[in-house]
């Protein structure tokens, strides 16, 4: 019963919603938001010689840039670095759910709901759609800094929203990428009904649910999906790219924990497992973004040296 009571609730929030959408034109398509926060978008910040490339940070899917990342831009400055973020793949606007250009996935519980509701959620857009909204940010940044290239740092979703921009934008303004739990081939997802037993109780299953919760990007990162098959035919990596992943063996997103690692690395490309010299750190996949030896794992890789970890 309340089931149905929901439903019918939704319904009739989508209809609400679809009476409102007709009567507004088409919006062209906005700038990816900029936020200000500790450490951040200070774009009269110019490269240092021993960092010459600016860190552009990408955040996750149903989160921002400054709830990612407010431990480790300060860090990142503190230590000389110039530091970009912005919040990419907004939740889709009523407009789009009502014309199905949201994506199926989105149609439930997380970005819809949030459309509904008038709330905005990021990183709940299509990977590619992210990708493409990477790329102005970091034309942006070039503009801005001078510097013909950038280091990339994502967590999650943002990972794969790198990859992808790498494949489509191509590698030349790049020189790095660091992934903090990053399904490179997927994910089963086998926490979330831990996590969301309200989905789970009405009978969704974990790729349900992290369509719900994640939109888009919950269906383009299961195991075995067309998007991941193409940013990993050909190898997971891009020739003339260097590139850190990190994964967590406490990670109850990502799962198997080690899709967050390369398949095999080669030349200066590294796997970094949290646990490996300190088997105490139990950082699970949100944690990973305000633990100390994960964001000494990041400083490290961006100066590409073998600094010891705290532990």
């Amino acid at each position: 019963m309340w089931i149905r009571k929901q439903a019918a609730r939704i319904a009739g929030l989508m209809l609400a919603a679809a009476c409102a959408a007709v009567l507004h034109a088409p919006a062209a398509a906005a700038a990816p938001p900029i936020p200000a926060f500790a450490g951040a978008n200070d774009w009269a910040c110019r490269p240092l010689a021993v960092h010459p490339q600016p860190v552009v940070l990408v955040h996750g899917s149903g989160t921002d840039a400054a709830n990612s990342f407010a431990m480790l831009a300060p860090l990142l400055r503190a230590e000389g670095h110039c530091v970009f973020a912005a919040n990419l793949g907004p939740t889709p606007g009523l407009r789009d759910v009502v014309s199905g250009q949201a994506g199926s996935s989105a149609v439930g519980i997380g970005p819809v709901g949030a459309a509904v509701l008038g709330r905005t959620i990021y990183g709940v857009a299509d990977i590619d759609r992210m990708a493409t909204e990477l790329s102005d940010v970091v034309q942006a940044v070039q503009k801005a800094t001078g510097a013909q290239q950038v280091a990339l740092v994502g967590h999650s979703t943002g990972g794969n929203v790198i990859r992808q921009y790498l494949r489509s934008h191509g590698p030349a303004a790049v020189t790095q990428v660091i992934t903090l739990g990053t399904p490179y081939r997927g994910s089963t997802w086998a926490g979330l009904r831990d996590n969301y037993p309200d989905l789970a109780s009405i009978g969704l299953e974990n790729a349900q649910i992290a369509a719900q919760v994640f939109g888009t990007p919950g269906q383009q990162q299961v195991v075995g999906s067309p998007l991941l098959n193409r940013l990993n035919a050909g190898g997971e990596t891009v020739p003339g790219v260097r590139y850190t992943a990190l994964a967590s063996r406490a990670d109850e997103i990502i799962t198997p924990q080690e899709t967050a690692l390369l398949t095999a690395p080669t030349g200066d490309n590294r796997n970094i497992w949290l646990q490996d010299g300190c088997p105490a750190d139990i950082a699970n996949h949100s944690g990973l973004l305000g633990d100390p030896r994960a964001a000494a794992a990041v400083l490290s890789a961006l100066a590409n040296d073998n600094r010891p970890l705290p532990c």
